[in-house]
């Protein structure tokens, strides 16, 4: 019995070995397949690399794209250049441009302005909300837009802003180690994620291309327009001009924005007794008043009730 054992396992041992064996040997051959495929495809022209892609991709999407863009052109220049660095504060969200952005308001707008109209001379909640809800229509499709951007600026900001600290002391071991600002940045970039990261990819871009160092902290802090991205800028350029060294200036500003983060931590505390004070009165306390007092009043009642009754 125990030798029929040892048979039947070595024989499953074998099945699986030799199952294994095939697939890896099925694999490889399929790599050289695809390795010998490659090397005998002809590359194809960028014509034909265009004309295989789908039809929105390669008609409707341009052809959209220059529509929107040639209505948005007709806005002043004040307007377009505003919005322009608004999208750049927001990391140009969806790719839009200041063209596309003015146009996509315009249309929000029209749409709002629609919406009311139709709503005033038809209600659909009575007469005394069509007021309202039309008036609540036009001003959604006239800010709604811009309330977006602003709040994709106030998140980029915030992520900016959380990561601050982390980057600079990791900007300062770098430094501290030997490296360049340059270097040091590279580093970051290779290391980390986010908006900021996103903003020093781009500053090295810039300075490969021949933009003076100075000149691409500014527009990176321009673009950003974030106050703690401009302190370090600030803290950046003075030191080196005074010729400061690189990393006593990074770790003194990493000790203020943590100083100042802890400040602000403090003072989001100190303000929740307040912010918590009206929703405790409204909801909190008339919960706690039914559930402690409201047994003690319906025992009362029927005290009262059987008194009464007596009499």
């Amino acid at each position: 019995m125990f030798v029929l054992v040892v048979i039947i396992v070595g024989l499953v041992f074998a099945m699986v070995l030799v199952v294994g064996m095939a697939l890896l040997a099925d694999e490889r051959r399929m790599r050289v397949m695809d390795r010998v495929e490659r090397l005998h495809q002809v590359p194809r022209s960028p014509l034909a690399e265009e004309l295989a892609l789908p039809f929105h991709e390669r008609v409707l999407k341009p052809v959209l794209g220059r529509f929107v863009n040639a209505i948005g052109a007709m806005a002043p220049a004040e307007a377009l250049e505003n919005a322009r660095h608004e999208l750049e504060k927001a990391g140009n969200p969806m790719g839009l441009n200041a063209q596309s952005f003015t146009t996509m308001r315009a249309f929000a707008a029209v749409g709002g302005i629609a919406a009311a109209f139709w709503l005033w001379n038809n209600p659909v909640m009575g007469e005394n909300m069509q007021m309202p809800i039309a008036g609540l229509a036009a001003v959604v499709g006239i800010l709604a837009p811009h309330y977006i951007l602003q709040k994709s600026i106030e998140g980029r900001h915030n992520q900016i802003r959380k990561t601050l600290p982390d980057i600079i002391d990791l900007l300062v071991v770098s430094v501290e180690a030997g490296a360049g600002l340059d270097g040091a940045l590279q580093e970051v970039v290779a290391r980390k994620e986010g908006p900021l990261v996103e903003e020093f990819s781009r500053l090295l871009g810039e300075v490969r291309v021949g933009k003076t160092r100075k000149r691409a902290w500014e527009d990176m802090a321009d673009r950003t327009g974030e106050d703690n991205l401009n302190a370090l800028v600030a803290s950046l350029t003075q030191a080196e001009q005074l010729g400061v060294s690189i990393a006593k200036a990074l770790r003194t500003q990493s000790d203020s924005l943590r100083t100042r983060r802890s400040l602000q931590i403090k003072e989001v505390a100190a303000a929740l007794p307040v912010k918590m004070l009206f929703p405790m009165i409204f909801f909190i306390f008339p919960s706690l008043f039914v559930i402690l007092l409201g047994p003690g009043l319906m025992s009362m009642t029927d005290v009262l009730s059987a008194m009464g009754g007596g009499k």
